[in-house]
């Protein structure tokens, strides 16, 4: 069964109409003749109409209205005698009309042309009874612009509600832009930490099938070493996990002073790791050192899936505006090596554009070397 919506007064509708009725109705009434109608009773019909129709008009052709108004003013008086209080109702409409709906020019002209119609639609009581224009002139010109403060208003209340709608949808512009760099940062830590540990252990899985038969000792060794790469790949997982349940729990982030545990885990694996560090880490913002450690750990199990060398070196120099940080292998390249996603330097690059920084990897000599620069003065700067 299909539901129908309740239905809900057409208010626009209203407010058009109901001036219009009004005006009609005061008019035929005869209420506020201040002279004996001499007209008929279809001279009265006639001209209620002729000030009441052109109200329909108001809003589109405020202009229009009020010189129709201004015309049918003086008719009334010539047909009927006088007129009534459903022409002044018609007049406060008029004016407000173009003061509400018309340019300031527009409404000073249909101001005027009430004001010449009602002068004309009393000019049998001038010179003698010329100081009561002054209740026209009133009258009028409140109307004229209290219509024009209801316009200024309405322009400022519909400014405001753009301007709310533009901050309600940059609002949710920029809550959607961080969530998506809150995932893109997840991934990129997921992506260090899975990869990193699974190359590990696929490397030393297969020290230990080489080892097994002739030497027990190295292949229970590489056997330990796969159990230590899973836990610690496991404990960053978590804690990655513990974000996406609670935005607000702490994740270990590891920084440039974790660089010497990472060549030791990797030197483990069978790639023997060269630290060389000039510099004091401690004066590295947190976020910069632990995005400089991804860049390493990256680099270094890119060098362990394709490359043939045992030996590797990091290096890291840190100044008063600088931190520079490069990872080489003397190669050669692998021809088949472990098989990669193909994301890794492009995942370097997204960590350090936030802090203004660069990677550049390529060939270096015979073998191949990542290279991440991070200016320490970006931060003051931004």
């Amino acid at each position: 069964m299909e539901l129908t919506r309740p239905r809900t007064w057409d208010w626009d509708a209203i407010t058009l109409w109901l001036p219009v009725i009004g005006v009609a109705a005061v008019s035929q009434t005869k209420l506020g003749l201040e002279e004996p109608w001499t007209g008929s009773d279809a001279v009265l019909a006639l001209t209620s109409l002729m000030q009441a129709a052109p109200l329909v008009a108001r809003r589109r052709y405020p202009l229009v209205t009020a010189a129709l108004i201004a015309v049918a003013l003086p008719v009334q008086e010539v047909l009927g005698g006088a007129l009534s209080f459903g022409s002044f109702v018609a007049v406060l409409v008029a004016t407000y009309s173009v003061g509400r709906h018309a340019s300031a020019r527009a409404a000073l002209l249909g101001a005027g042309l009430i004001l010449l119609g009602l002068m004309l639609g009393t000019r049998d009581r001038f010179p003698e009874d010329a100081p009561e224009l002054v209740f026209p002139l009133f009258y009028v010109s409140a109307a004229t612009v209290i219509g024009a403060v209801v316009k200024r208003l309405s322009e400022q209340a519909r400014q405001l509600w753009e301007l709310n709608q533009a901050l309600a949808r940059e609002r949710d512009a920029t809550a959607r832009l961080a969530v998506a760099g809150e995932r893109m940062r997840l991934s990129r830590d997921l992506h260090d930490s899975v990869a990193h540990t699974l190359t590990v252990a696929v490397v030393q899985a297969e020290n230990c099938e080489l080892a097994i038969d002739n030497d027990p000792l190295a292949a229970k060794s590489a056997a330990m070493a796969i159990q230590e790469a899973a836990r610690r790949g496991l404990s960053e997982l978590r804690s990655v996990l513990r974000v996406l349940r609670d935005p607000e729990a702490p994740i270990g982030a590891s920084g440039l002073a974790d660089l010497g545990l990472l060549a030791t885990v990797v030197s483990e694996s069978g790639l023997d790791v060269e630290l060389q560090f000039r510099g004091d880490s401690s004066t590295v913002p947190a976020d910069v050192g632990h995005q400089l450690f991804r860049v390493a750990q990256e680099a270094l199990t890119n060098v362990m899936k394709h490359s043939a060398t045992k030996t590797a070196t990091v290096h890291v120099a840190i100044t008063d505006t600088v931190v520079e940080l490069s990872v080489t292998d003397t190669g050669p390249s692998l021809t088949r090596g472990l098989a990669s996603g193909g994301h890794g330097v492009t995942v370097m690059a997204e960590r350090l554009a936030d802090l203004g920084g660069e990677v550049a990897a390529g060939p270096y000599q015979s073998g191949y070397r990542v290279r991440a620069c991070v200016p320490l003065t970006h931060r003051v700067e931004a």
